[in-house]
């Protein structure tokens, strides 16, 4: 039997289509006619066949890859509450709708409870924010009317140390100095006048008694000056120290109370207000909580925001297995699709193919698209995206890797009719072509004894020619030698005279 010469297909490859099978051999002169013929062997019996002249053609090598017609362009609706919550309603799919329209209503409830219980926190934390500011203004005139209070007993103190050092002092020191200088001219009269009362007394001009009232009377001004003199002397070596250390002490008490106080009143502020920053910072916290809550109430309905035709987001792989996300009394997340309108004006398909037919295309390659139940009508396209990496086919499989190709439909008016979002559609993809070769259907080729064959019409017989085949499809293979343009091929003979052909080639070929 023949054999192909070609490397087994890739997985997922499908078989072509009869309608682009013919189209493969566009460039072959069909007779189209049934001829009887006498075989050119032993029997001589008339033989129905089918005829086809052979000629140079293009031989084209094509893959079919399957794939779903998507948008080129979709406006994705994502859920956009924070909690998980269900589907109340939602409009059916493909239903049209305009830009402001209600597509769809998540359930809220639990979200407007979270969001009440978090206005009542949030009312809280407000009142306790205001009682801490008016706190801290009433602490503010406390701290204010202490440290006045404190700076005024500074500053009495160093007005009486001033005082006593720059005026008390030096008064008092005058004072006994002059009280001093008063007693020794005093004194110094007293001695005077004793000395003379002694000279009178020596000579018995005055009696005992006078001269005993004049000692007395120098002894009473000896002691009134040595008081004054001890009384200064106490002054200045004694009381007056004592009174500077004692006003001084006074006023570094004072100060040190001013500072204590200053420093205790910026702690106590400093608490008051990192309590009203722990107050606002909470509230902030609970306001975020309180608009989130709210964004996803509102979030709940969710609208169109286009004119266009709603497509669930469902995944057509899981939907064919049975599973749906998008429906009614269905459970979404956060940042889940919901539905998506496309733009219907440009469509696509994502097909793959595999790494060792990459390089067979290139971007805007035509290419032809069918869509399933309209096999018979080809749509045009191209290749409008190619990835620059491969993806694995499968955790499985991680060392097969396909490129996910991007086409692009270009229908015509009456074609966009039947395509449909999410239909299924096959997309051919011609990798090679080789012009000029002569190349016959696989079906006429015949195996015997290891080697191949075909029937040629030659003198009206059937005349088997050895052939040496070269690449092929599967429809076609590529002769490199044994037929010449313009020879009449037999594409076609009832089966027993086949049969009965082929087993006299075998013999003739034995025989040989």
């Amino acid at each position: 039997m023949f054999k192909q010469n070609l490397s087994p297909p890739a997985a997922g490859d499908r078989r072509v289509s009869a309608r682009l099978r013919t189209a493969i051999f566009c460039g072959v002169a069909v007779t189209g006619a049934w001829f009887l013929a006498g075989a050119g062997l032993q029997s001589q019996s008339p033989v129905e066949v089918g005829l086809r002249e052979i000629g140079p053609s293009d031989f084209v090598v094509t893959v079919e890859r399957n794939g779903v017609v998507e948008p080129m362009k979709s406006t994705e609706v994502r859920s956009a509450c924070y909690w998980s919550t269900n589907i109340l309603s939602i409009l059916p799919e493909g239903t049209m709708v305009k830009k402001g329209d209600v597509v769809c209503v998540l359930d809220a409830a639990d979200v407007e409870e979270y969001a009440r219980t978090r206005e009542l926190v949030l009312l809280k934390y407000r009142n306790r924010l205001e009682a801490a500011r008016h706190d801290r203004s009433m602490l503010a005139s406390d701290n204010e009317r202490r440290l006045s209070a404190a700076r005024f007993k500074y500053q009495k103190a160093q007005h009486s140390l001033d005082e006593y050092v720059e005026a008390s002092y030096p008064q008092q020191v005058e004072e006994l100095e002059q009280n001093l200088a008063v007693l020794s001219d005093s004194t110094m009269s007293i001695v005077e006048e004793t000395e003379h009362l002694e000279k009178l007394w020596a000579m018995g001009m005055v009696n005992h008694r006078a001269m005993d009232r004049q000692t007395a009377e120098y002894m009473e001004a000896e002691e009134r000056y040595r008081r004054k003199e001890a009384q200064l002397n106490l002054l200045t070596k004694f009381q007056h120290p004592r009174r500077a250390v004692e006003l001084g002490h006074s006023r570094t008490q004072s100060l040190r109370n001013v500072n204590r106080i200053q420093l205790t009143n910026s702690l106590a502020e400093t608490r008051a207000e990192l309590s009203i920053l722990s107050y606002e910072r909470t509230i902030r916290i609970y306001e975020g909580y309180y608009k989130r809550a709210l964004d996803s109430i509102k979030a709940c309905t969710i609208k169109a925001p286009c004119d266009g035709q709603v497509v669930y987001g469902n995944s057509w792989y899981l939907m064919s297995r049975g599973i749906t996300y998008i429906a009614e009394g269905k459970r979404v997340k956060r940042r889940q699709k919901i539905f998506e309108i496309p733009d219907l004006t440009r469509l696509k398909v994502s097909v793959p193919l595999s790494e060792s037919l990459i390089y067979q295309v290139a971007l805007d390659m035509p290419v032809e698209v069918t869509i399933a139940g309209y096999e018979d009508e080809v749509i045009a396209g191209r290749i409008s995206s190619i990835p620059r990496y491969p993806r694995p086919r499968s955790s499985y499989t991680p060392d097969l890797k396909d490129y996910w190709l991007e086409i692009e439909l270009l229908p015509t008016e009456s074609q966009r009719e039947i395509i449909n979002v999410k239909s299924d559609a096959t997309v051919c993809i011609e990798v090679e072509r080789d012009k000029d070769v002569i190349q016959i259907p696989r079906d006429t080729v015949t195996g015997v004894a290891g080697q191949n064959f075909v029937y040629v019409f030659e003198n009206h017989e059937l005349v088997p020619r050895k052939l040496q085949l070269g690449r092929a499809n599967e429809t076609s293979v590529c002769v490199e030698d044994g037929l010449l343009p313009g020879e009449q091929l037999v594409t076609s003979m009832t089966p027993q005279h086949k049969e009965a052909l082929d087993k006299e080639l075998l013999e003739a070929l034995q025989a040989e």
